[in-house]
């Protein structure tokens, strides 16, 4: 199938992710200008997407869509940095699954069967975590800028002490991470970079900085997961 009629044929990917994203940002964008940001992720992907490496172009599309969006709306708008932290989070997220997608797709090339019963419940668990601890570090950057601070007198006041011990973990996780490992995480959460513009800062490949970013992800999640 050419690029063009990858296009046409998921543009419901498209409209999909921008919908899903427009009720976290919908007091400060229009639908319309998220639609346009997606379509033209839309069409990046089309260029970018190589049926050689497994993945079906919807997985694919959905992913780079979704950071397509984010990425737009920090270079357009002047988001609060309550609503950006968000969607850092869901970019860090979407970044995150995007390797895991390729990995599992790669290693069924190579003749490795989908994991099933106990061990695909094993695998959504640990999606989920490695999930929970990208959102709590980008609640840490957000605090750090000056907000969600736990207020006693709040309803919510344990809940919030609750983010931030977590917070703390993450922290404290983050300071044994390796050199490279922990400047990108500070860059893509703290700085707000896509994994394309902290690996430049660094040195590396778009792709290398998702291995890092992945492996990250996961030896934090091990040093934190409560389970």
């Amino acid at each position: 199938m050419d690029r063009a009629r990858l296009v046409e044929a998921n543009l419901d990917v498209a409209k999909k992710a921008a919908y899903m994203i427009y009720p976290r940002v919908k007091e400060h964008v229009e639908l319309d200008e998220l639609i346009g940001l997606a379509n033209a992720g839309l069409a990046e992907a089309a260029q970018r997407f190589d049926p050689s490496r497994g993945a079906a172009f919807s997985t694919f599309a959905w992913y780079r869509v979704q950071g397509s969006i984010v990425d737009g709306l920090r270079k357009s708008s002047q988001l609060p940095r309550r609503v950006w932290a968000k969607l850092v989070a869901l970019r860090a997220a979407s970044d995150y699954l995007e390797h895991r997608a390729e990995r599992d797709a790669g290693a069924a090339q190579q003749g490795t069967p989908p994991a099933t019963g106990a061990d695909a419940l094993a695998q959504v668990r640990s999606e989920l975590s490695a999930i929970r601890t990208m959102y709590v570090t980008s609640l840490d950057a957000m605090t750090d800028a000056g907000f969600d601070k736990p207020d006693d007198k709040s309803p919510q006041a344990d809940a919030a002490i609750d983010a931030q011990r977590a917070a703390s973990k993450i922290r404290a996780a983050i300071a044994t991470l390796p050199a490279k490992e922990q400047a990108l995480m500070k860059k893509h959460y703290w700085e707000g970079k896509n994994l394309l513009e902290a690996g430049a800062e660094l040195g590396i490949s778009k792709s290398w900085a998702s291995r890092l970013h992945a492996q990250a992800v996961e030896r934090l999640r091990t040093m934190i997961d409560d389970r």
